[in-house]
């Protein structure tokens, strides 16, 4: 019998408690089906209070390939917004090895001077091996994190793989992190990730750096403009910035306040937010649905018979694929 009772960890997200809410995220990732039944009656609780808010959060993507100084900028940011008086919270996704569980970012000093501001949250949520991970973890720690009265939720990807185009199907904002370099290393950068990118940030601009730093923001600015023109009539920017002398962090902010008005100004903004939750639902009913299938106890036996077929050439996979639905379907 299906019970309705307030999860315990409600009231203590809602007042901003991150103990709560770091016990909440682990609920999320855990694959215990207790733990994703728990996680679920706490979302639906929290959801009426995120709609509650007179101004909706700020939630800000954040890519570039390892060693760009995603961290660092990170932190330099956050630090600006916490002195102002505002709570940011930061979700890093972690690649960690799916062979022998290793992390790529092996980051429990990172960020060390925000982590220590009572306005800040850091959390870095692994890769999950399992099914849908990434993109519903992060996806629902940006809504506890809100319900936990953070304005400002930055998701940082490392830049490898498929996560930093989910990442930007959840944000307002995606910002891209370059390194300084010419030529070949531009031509390296993902054309995808380039089209998505609300601004380009060429960090480490500085010292010896700072001539090459330049260059790239040159070739850069001329490489976005074979891409084709934002319905909002947005031009894209490219920065020169330095985290570790806090210089142009200012000026990525004022931008990305100045793109999220225009976006509101136009009705964009809600039209977007109403997209990604639209996607995040088709993923999730794909997800379940695939999770649904293959733990089916009979499905699991069926497949075993199914893969000898295929292997011993009996039988075609299109025709293995017919039979494995038609079983689920129990036809």
């Amino acid at each position: 019998m299906e019970t309705h009772h307030k999860h315990p960890l409600t009231d203590l997200i809602s007042s901003g408690n991150t103990q709560a809410l770091s016990k909440a995220i682990s609920l999320l990732e855990s694959v215990l089906e207790s733990h994703s039944i728990a996680a679920e009656q706490l979302l639906d609780q929290l959801q009426s209070h995120s709609k509650e808010r007179s101004v909706p959060s700020i939630r800000l993507g954040v890519s570039g390939v390892p060693g760009v100084g995603k961290s660092t900028f990170i932190e330099a940011l956050g630090l600006q917004l916490t002195k102002k008086g505002t709570k940011v919270a930061v979700l890093t996704i972690d690649p960690s090895s799916q062979l022998s569980g290793g992390s790529i970012l092996g980051d429990k000093n990172r960020m060390h001077q925000l982590s220590q501001s009572p306005l800040a949250y850091i959390r870095t949520t692994p890769t999950a091996t399992h099914l849908g991970g990434v993109a519903k973890n992060t996806r629902n720690s940006i809504q506890l994190c809100e319900a936990a009265g953070f304005e400002v939720i930055i998701v940082e990807t490392v830049g490898v793989g498929q996560s930093e185009l989910e990442v930007h199907d959840m944000v307002d904002f995606f910002l891209l992190l370059h390194l300084p370099g010419a030529g070949d290393e531009i031509q390296g950068i993902k054309r995808g990730i380039m089209e998505v990118a609300d601004a380009l940030v060429v960090n480490k601009a500085d010292g010896a750096k700072a001539p090459l730093a330049k260059k790239s923001q040159q070739l850069l600015q001329h490489a976005l403009h074979a891409f084709p023109s934002r319905d909002n009539g947005w031009k894209v920017p490219v920065f020169l910035a330095s985290a570790t002398e806090e210089s142009g962090i200012d000026q990525v902010w004022e931008t990305i306040e100045n793109y999220l008005a225009l976006q509101k100004e136009t009705g964009n903004f809600e039209r977007q937010r109403q997209q990604q939750q639209i996607q995040g639902w088709h993923a999730e009913i794909k997800n379940t649905l695939q999770r649904a299938f293959s733990q089916d106890p009979n499905i699991q036996n069926y497949l075993l018979v199914l893969e000898q077929e295929i292997s011993s050439g009996e039988i075609s996979m299109q025709q293995c694929i017919k039979k494995a639905i038609a079983a689920f379907r129990g036809k």
